[in-house]
């Protein structure tokens, strides 16, 4: 009994766990496609879309323009991925001007953009300016000890 018993479990795939995490992978629709976009949850129909802008896509309408990135109120941990590739995107089109003006709050990681992004400009020949900056490099900059440095690496502009 113990030989056919085997012979069972190995032909079935092995244990019944294991059979049942292989019916509901079998069971499951496939995994959406990379930029496709997500069903609801409640089960109603969507409406076809075009796929949201990237941050670099929405950048060549507007610093590539000629104005500088607004950096808008709030220059955190959560913002800092998206304003570093439309950083990039800027220095690529030759500017190197934020406009820091709306920013009322920021963090260590925001003050670490701005530094990188001005040693990034210096890297292609650019000096990064930030419009409106005086009060950052009065306030999150010089608490944490950075102003000088700050003030060094980029030119701050009222």
């Amino acid at each position: 009994m113990g030989k056919q018993h085997m012979a069972k479990k190995q032909a079935s795939g092995g244990s019944r766990a294991r059979r049942s995490r292989s019916a509901a992978r079998a069971a499951a629709p496939p995994p959406a496609a990379a930029g496709a976009p997500a069903a609801p949850l409640n089960g109603a129909a969507t409406i076809a879309s075009a796929p949201a802008p990237k941050a670099c896509d929405v950048l060549a309408v507007g610093p590539a323009a000629g104005g500088p990135l607004p950096l808008g109120a709030s220059l955190s941990i959560r913002e800092v991925g998206e304003r570093a590739a439309q950083l990039r995107a800027q220095f690529a089109a030759g500017s190197a001007e934020v406009d820091a003006g709306m920013l009322e709050s920021v963090d260590t990681a925001g003050l670490q953009l701005l530094l990188a992004a001005a040693a990034g400009a210096r890297r292609r020949g650019l000096k990064l300016k930030l419009l409106g900056a005086e009060r950052l490099n009065t306030g999150a900059a010089r608490a944490l000890g950075l102003a000088e440095h700050l003030a060094a690496a980029a030119e701050i502009l009222p």
